[in-house]
């Protein structure tokens, strides 16, 4: 994403169509800054914070005693 890409989409989050399915997203609580943040990241990068966090979670799943 270059830098004019990156202020495009900051401005559109911040003033979304009204309608629109960001407009929705925005009021129901959704923080777009993120989505905005992760397309900055390259491919490379996403997958590696993907199986960072499914890591984690295999972790947590194993920490946590089973229930019957």
């Amino acid at each position: 994403m270059t830098s004019a890409e990156h202020d495009r989409a900051i401005a559109l989050i911040a003033n979304p169509p009204a309608g629109s399915k960001l407009a929705a997203a925005k009021e129901y609580g959704v923080d777009l800054t993120l989505l905005v943040e992760n397309l900055r990241l390259t491919t490379t990068e996403r997958l590696r914070k993907l199986q960072s966090a499914a890591e984690f979670l295999e972790k947590v799943r194993h920490s946590v005693p089973q229930v019957r």
